[in-house]
């Protein structure tokens, strides 16, 4: 019994390990485009991805749900994809390898090949999925249950991702993102793609931010102009 504890912690010490080297932002090296961008985000165990043009800011899809990985398997899990409600609880699986900053997929089945290049700055310090947890309306704070409707945000090092998403449906209720930067005590997010507001492209929304207790608050002014004040919790 203790062989076989001590033999999953190795795997689970492993997995966590191959998870570091993926953690952040990661940007596909498209072959028939200059135009089209997508990216792909990586906390521990969730990923997100957006794909848009990079010129006008024009949102085409977003994605995202859980990863795993083991020796040179990579599956993702996923729990939203903004073209199909029918990928929701599908599978994919890849032969995956990290070099020079270089993550190159090969998918199991069709075998199609995908090569993505890091695009953060630094080595994952930010890196974190968080989760929507309590909003201030009506003089008090409200709690946000936990359920299959849920807003995600993936934060790595210099870029971000919001996903709004019912897990169990499939149904896709927006995604935005861009890059963000701390500066002067304040949260910056310049906004560079959005699926419910393409005017917002090129905006900044700033926000007093405090991360204590893996709960991040932040107020400030929402997309629509309005003041929010928002508590995040640490998600995967």
């Amino acid at each position: 019994m203790m062989r076989i504890s001590i033999l999953l912690s190795i795997l689970m010490s492993l997995q966590l390990s191959k998870a570091q080297e993926l953690k952040g932002a990661w940007q596909k090296i498209e072959q028939n485009t200059d135009e089209q961008k997508t990216i792909k985000f990586y906390s521990d165990f969730y990923f997100t991805s957006a794909t848009y043009l990079e010129s006008t800011g024009e949102f085409i899809s977003a994605s995202g749900g859980t990863y795993s990985l083991s020796n040179s398997d990579y599956i993702e899990n996923y729990e939203i994809d903004s073209k199909s409600r029918a990928v929701t609880g599908t599978y994919l699986n890849f032969d995956f390898e990290i070099k020079n900053d270089t993550l190159n997929l090969q998918d199991k089945n069709s075998r199609n090949k995908e090569a993505w290049v890091k695009i953060d700055s630094s080595d994952g310090e930010h890196v974190t999925c968080w989760k929507i947890h309590e909003v201030f309306r009506e003089s008090r704070w409200q709690t946000i249950e936990d359920s299959p409707r849920k807003t995600l945000k993936m934060l790595t090092d210099n870029y971000y991702q919001v996903l709004a998403l019912n897990s169990q449906t499939g149904e896709f209720f927006g995604s935005s993102g861009g890059q963000w930067t701390f500066e002067d005590g304040k949260h910056h997010e310049i906004v560079q793609f959005f699926s419910k507001n393409p005017n917002m492209v090129g905006d900044t929304l700033s926000f007093k931010k405090e991360i204590k207790d893996s709960i991040w608050s932040h107020n400030g002014k929402s997309s629509e102009g309005e003041y929010i004040q928002e508590r995040w919790k640490v998600f995967k």
